[in-house]
């Protein structure tokens, strides 16, 4: 398979994390082992630096020139990126053009590819402004286009996904359309079928950066290339994402068709009742962040430490404790509730505060961020 896509250093603070990837490297990576044979399209800074690339990855990748270095900088996984340079200051260069009968093309920011294939999907990478397929020339017997979202809802403008979807299917001239929807999986439109919904799969951390890139590079393989539905590709792919969520730089492994798994998490977790203090400008942060981390993965989140709680009226289908601070009236409510059948997460930063749910029950702690958001969205 023919992939383009960008090829840029990641670094993230918390966890430590950094690498060159990019959507474009990170497939290529993630296919080793699916797709042997596949080749990135990608810019870079120099044909020496791009060799030491080659062989970190261990992938085949072809080079056109770019200005600058780009770096995306995060705080952690499920933070915004501060892109380096910003974008207005990176010079765009001339198109990267590949044929190929089947070929992933990801949005760049530094540049654009036209392609023309067999089968192809297309990723934009863009929330603002989603740029047409066929815009710039490309070409595709079939096309699958794979965005999240938010970018289907802002490209189509309304609040509707089905309509959004409906009318992508049209405007876009596009086999199918798959949604990505984060915690919730991800939904799979196509002509003359009902949307089918995917569901996430559960892994043991969640590390969020490229999840989405995982998503795609693997629905590429199996319906651009393998030649597998829509339905059945999307399924795959997700499996895929928990892979790639439990062991980020690894290459990912075949799955057979309906191969079984172990644990799937349910779409719709109801409400998490979030738990933390706000007595310090860093656990304030936490809090909200993590609030505004569970409102973004589309879950209703209800947090007493910053709004006025009416626990007679709250019934939370899950406890999401921030533990550093939190006092023991804190612990007591969660205990109070996870008695009562409650499901509870733990942020435990610090091993030495585990003991404090040691003697609850349906009860998982983890010192990540974003894997206890993660949790906290995922029902038992």
């Amino acid at each position: 398979m023919e992939i383009v896509g960008g090829l840029y250093r990641e670094l993230c603070l918390h966890p430590s994390w950094n690498v060159v990837l990019g959507s474009g490297g990170r497939a290529a990576r993630a296919l080793l082992r699916l797709s042997p044979e596949s080749q990135l399209h990608c810019y870079f800074e120099s044909e020496s630096s791009l060799d030491r690339v080659r062989q970190d990855l261990a992938i085949r990748a072809t080079f056109a020139g770019r200005s600058t270095p780009i770096v995306f900088a995060y705080f952690h996984p499920l933070s915004r990126p501060l892109l380096q340079p910003p974008l207005a200051e990176i010079k765009r260069m001339p198109a990267i053009k590949v044929d190929g009968d089947a070929v992933l093309r990801f949005g760049f920011v530094e540049g654009d590819a036209v392609i023309s294939a067999n089968r192809a999907v297309y990723d934009p990478q863009g929330t603002d402004n989603v740029i047409p397929f066929h815009e710039n020339g490309s070409r595709a017997n079939e096309l699958a286009l794979v965005l999240n979202e938010p970018e289907l809802l802002a490209a189509v403008r309304t609040s509707s996904l089905m309509d959004a979807a409906a009318a992508m299917l049209v405007d876009q001239r596009t086999a199918c359309v798959i949604v990505k929807r984060g915690v919730k999986g991800a939904v799979v439109f196509s002509h003359g079928s009902a949307p089918f919904v995917v569901p996430a799969f559960l892994s043991k951390r969640v590390f969020k950066i490229g999840t989405g890139d995982i998503f795609t590079a693997a629905f590429a393989h199996y319906w651009a290339e393998a030649k597998h539905n829509p339905h059945d590709a999307a399924l795959l792919a997700s499996m895929h994402v928990a892979s790639y969520c439990d062991n980020p730089l690894a290459p990912l492994n075949p799955i057979a068709p309906g191969e079984a798994v172990e644990k799937r998490p349910i779409s719709d977790t109801g409400t998490v009742l979030l738990l933390g203090t706000i007595d310090t400008l860093g656990r304030r942060y936490t809090v909200e962040e993590a609030r505004f981390g569970l409102m973004g993965l589309g879950l209703n989140v209800i947090c007493p430490a910053l709004e006025a709680v009416d626990f007679e009226e709250v019934q939370p289908s899950t406890v999401l404790v921030l533990v550093d601070g939190i006092d023991q009236d804190g612990i007591r409510l969660a205990k109070r509730l996870n008695s009562d059948g409650v499901r509870c997460v733990a942020l435990v930063e610090a091993k030495s505060l585990e003991n404090h749910f040691s003697d609850f029950s349906n009860c998982e702690t983890t010192d990540d961020f974003s894997t206890a958001l993660y949790l906290a969205g995922w029902s038992a």
